[in-house]
């Protein structure tokens, strides 16, 4: 079998499509089971063996885990914009679905059922890691803005 080489960029970008095929492919599953979207994304966070008690309020750590999480998932480069002060951390991207279009077709999935994913990734957060997440889902691009307590 003559299979081609695979340049750096030929392979980031299967990585990404293989790591949004695991997490979008695994709700469907989930859904199928009869755990909603938000629930998954809540339990995928719990169940990770992360403690979040232990970042209680710590933003700085916060926004790097999500700031990795959104580039290895969704490849947004430039188009994650991160702004951190003194009481809140703001992730500013491209719409979710946008990014993970191609994943979403192949496993049939509406892009609400993502965004109910990241409802409970942030709900995970917010009952465990003394945080509180805003969620902004608009056509133009998804805004989550996470601030102490």
């Amino acid at each position: 079998m003559n299979l081609p080489e695979l340049s750096t960029d030929d392979l980031a970008r299967l990585r990404l499509q293989e790591c949004q095929g695991t997490l979008i492919g695994g709700m469907k599953v989930a859904c199928g089971l009869g755990i909603n979207a938000e629930q998954f994304g809540f339990r995928m966070m719990m169940e990770q063996g992360i403690n979040w008690a232990r970042l209680c309020g710590d933003l700085d750590r916060i926004a790097r885990i999500f700031y990795e999480h959104y580039q290895v998932t969704y490849g947004f480069g430039a188009a994650l914009r991160v702004s951190v002060d003194a009481d809140s951390v703001r992730f500013d991207m491209s719409a979710l679905e946008s990014a993970a279009a191609g994943q979403l077709a192949h496993w049939q999935m509406p892009a609400a059922a993502l965004h109910d994913l990241n409802r409970g990734f942030w709900r995970a957060l917010t009952e465990n890691a003394g945080i509180t997440a805003t969620l902004e889902f608009k056509a133009d691009g998804h805004t989550v803005t996470v601030r102490r307590g």
